[in-house]
């Protein structure tokens, strides 16, 4: 296994590999290569260049070295003691202020970075017990606030008389072992990266990336997008994960961990599967330098998989690339075994009476679909005794016994702040994963559902398409003729919110263009097999009317369309 570094550092990040440190060692910390690496590139950083602390610091020390030393002596020694017992520290009385806020100063450096630790095991094993991530996690942390307070209060003299638990040391960590994937030939290079057993997430973790928004269709090629990509084995790591009842392996750079990390509240892990050797049905790199086939994916025929690439440019960097590919590869996969994907979200409604609902409701990115099954959870007190995802943005639709059926692919949402009940983020603090709160098109991710519960064959009794323009009198319509139906939900019209580059009304065909339009001929016919099957067994299919793009409306009318369903199902 190639030798992972102590710490890796860049401009947003922080990786520390845990995997040497001793619990019983309290001064680990400062003495520590890791250390001396962040105190250098704070003393150089445009943070410390723009405070006049630090400033002031650097005309007393020559370099960040001297610094340490006096550092190091402050942790077993009190200010006043260390002067008294080393003269030539005299000079340091009149600066005693300024070495304090420098110490404040560098810790806060410390916590603008998003933080992760990884922790080396020999061999992949899976049934091995995995609390050695969250022990050696927390003794970091402990050690990271120990050392920080007790600087302060040996340069302060005083002692520290309210604890804040600031976080501050990781955000998340992660086991890797050695890759033992034995793909087929022609993937070979990949056999040996690093391989994620498990997951640390200390909540509410925030993650911050370049882009906000994706834009643009992952385009189908037909040569192997990945090839002739040169990767450095240690800077990459595999998530195996389960998407719906598929196998995918992906990829991604250690510059891109928010966004690997992020998998774990979306999809199911596939450890164990990865473990046993079973081949994947989806790859997807994501990460390299290579421009050429950005935004690509291929249909491996001889291998029988389906393979994805997308490069680190800035604008890349988006968790919606991360998600949408791994979505377009399952959906390529399933057209060609003839289920049809659906971009929606997908709800199971136990009612108090004891009867039970399948609602799906359709639509492309911010048309309302995942906000409306909220907003009906919220206001359906006393009728509804259980709201089960079934999946929350893409599924798929089947024919089995002459009846539509349903399966998920999530366990997991990815969804806008902006469109959620003003308390919910608040409410789901404990689990959630933030990307760019304070900006515009702000999402968290969420655990949502179980994995053994959305693979289950779920019978389809609504089908809605989410309109989020037309202000419409009423909420819900029905479509009384199936060739109507089909014609506005291949449409796929709606209002753009953000969420992509895309502005004002825009169409998607099927409102689904993750595999659906590259793959259009077979989705045709998959469309109207279905559709044709919903009518004939008179499944109630129509248009809701979300309002989430209507000006002054955003709310109220999402409220409505979760009255509207309340109401059909319950009379």
């Amino acid at each position: 296994m190639e030798k992972i570094r102590d710490i890796f550092i860049n401009n947003k990040t922080i990786l520390v590999n845990l995997t040497n440190y001793d619990s019983d060692n309290q001064f680990e910390i400062i003495e520590s290569n890791e250390f001396n690496i962040i105190l250098e590139s704070f003393w150089d950083s445009n943070e410390s260049q723009n405070n006049g602390y630090v400033t002031n610091l650097k005309e007393v020390f020559r370099n960040p070295s001297e610094l340490l030393i006096l550092l190091k002596y402050l942790v077993d020694n009190k200010f006043d003691n260390l002067i008294m017992k080393k003269n030539e520290f005299d000079y340091l009385v009149e600066h005693r202020k300024t070495i304090y806020m420098f110490v404040e100063k560098l810790f806060d450096y410390w916590r603008s970075f998003e933080r992760y630790g990884i922790f080396v095991r020999d061999k992949m094993n899976v049934l091995l017990d995995n609390s050695v991530l969250v022990e050696k996690t927390n003794t970091f942390t402990q050690k990271i606030l120990k050392l920080y307070r007790r600087l302060l209060s040996n340069i302060s003299g005083k002692p520290i008389y309210v604890y804040r638990q600031t976080p501050g040391g990781l955000n998340s960590a992660f086991i890797v072992s050695k890759g033992n994937s034995k793909l087929p030939n022609e993937y070979s290079f990949l056999d040996n990266i690093n391989v994620i057993n498990a997951v640390m997430i200390r909540t509410p973790f925030i993650g911050h990336s370049e882009s906000n928004s994706r834009s643009g269709l992952f385009k189908q090629i037909y040569t192997n997008p990945i090839k002739n990509i040169n990767l450095t084995e240690r800077h990459w790591l595999c998530y195996p994960i389960k998407i719906g009842k598929l196998i995918g392996y992906v990829y991604f750079h250690r510059e891109l961990l928010h966004h690997g990390i992020a998998l774990s509240n979306l999809f199911e892990p596939a450890f164990l599967e990865y473990n046993q050797g079973i081949k994947p049905d989806l790859i997807y790199v994501y990460g390299s330098h290579e421009i050429q086939n950005d935004k690509t994916f291929f249909i491996d025929e001889e291998n029988d998989m389906c393979v994805g690439y997308v490069s680190r440019i800035n604008e890349n960097d988006y968790f919606g690339y991360m998600k949408k590919m791994i979505l377009t590869l399952h959906n390529a996969r399933m057209i060609n075994e003839e289920k049809l994907p659906i971009h929606g979200a997908m709800v199971n409604i136990v009612l108090k009476n004891k009867k039970e609902y399948n609602i799906a409701i359709t639509g492309d990115s911010g048309a309302g679909k995942s906000e409306t099954l909220e907003a009906l959870k919220i206001i359906s007190k006393g009728i509804i005794s259980e709201m089960n995802i079934i999946f929350d943005d893409m599924g798929i639709f089947f024919i089995k016994n002459n009846q539509i059926y349903a399966n998920g692919t999530e366990i997991g949402a990815f969804v806008r702040l902006d469109d959620l009940d003003s308390g919910y983020a608040y409410r789901e603090l404990d689990r959630a994963i933030y990307m760019n709160p304070e900006r515009t098109n702000a999402r968290v991710v969420l655990p949502v559902s179980e994995y053994d519960f959305i693979i289950k064959n779920h019978k389809v009794d609504y089908v809605f398409y989410a309109n989020n323009y037309f202000d419409s009198k009423e909420s819900i319509k029905y479509f009384s003729n199936i060739n109507n139906a089909i014609k506005v939900f291949k449409e796929g019209k709606r209002k753009a919110k953000g969420t992509t580059s895309e502005k004002g009304i825009v169409k998607s065909y099927f409102a689904n263009p993750f595999g659906c339009v590259q793959l259009l001929g077979k989705t045709e016919a998959l469309i109207n097999k279905t559709f044709n099957n919903l009518y004939k067994n008179e499944i109630p299919v129509g248009e809701i009317y979300t309002k989430l793009a209507v000006k002054g409306k955003e709310t109220t009318g999402i409220i409505s369309a979760a009255k509207a369903i309340l109401m059909e199902i319950s009379n």
